[in-house]
């Protein structure tokens, strides 16, 4: 009996790196010196509010990168996978003019500065405008093995 070639789904949140945390660390500690002050105690609380609120506005902010049997979804954009044609994976050197220079102004783009993976799904629909998506992903092998496979 041959396997069935069912795509499980795949989801990734591609949040920044640590270098984004580490230099984030700067914020907090300024507003500890501008609210010290006001109270050893506040300064204190000031400093847990703002790191709390600094790793979930860069988690809420973070693209997600869902795909499914039926569907490519980043973010809130959401394309059927009968549109997509192929998906290929642009290299590190590769990417600097992928993102500048070679990059179509109608193309889909979401990229994440600390993240160097990145990848193009060109579409097929000739109503469409957008002729591909390009996005950051931490792995992009994994993302156009599966929607590369029908």
């Amino acid at each position: 009996m041959p396997q069935s070639q069912e795509i499980y789904p795949y989801r990734e949140r591609v949040l920044p790196g640590l270098l984004f945390y580490a230099a984030m660390l700067v914020f907090p500690g300024a507003l500890f010196l501008i609210s010290l002050p006001f109270g050893e105690e506040l300064a204190y609380l000031v400093v847990l509010g703002s790191i709390l609120s600094i790793f979930f506005l860069s988690w809420l902010s973070s693209p997600v990168i869902f795909i499914d049997q039926k569907t490519l979804q980043l973010g809130k954009a959401v394309i059927p996978r009968e549109l997509l044609s192929k998906a290929t994976v642009i290299s590190s050197h590769e990417s600097f003019a992928a993102k500048g220079r070679n990059l179509d102004m109608n193309a889909f783009v979401r990229f994440q500065p600390a993240v160097k993976g990145l990848v193009k799904v060109e579409l097929s629909d000739p109503n469409d405008p957008t002729p591909y998506w390009l996005f950051s992903t931490r792995n992009p092998e994994i993302i156009v093995e599966r929607l590369n496979r029908r």
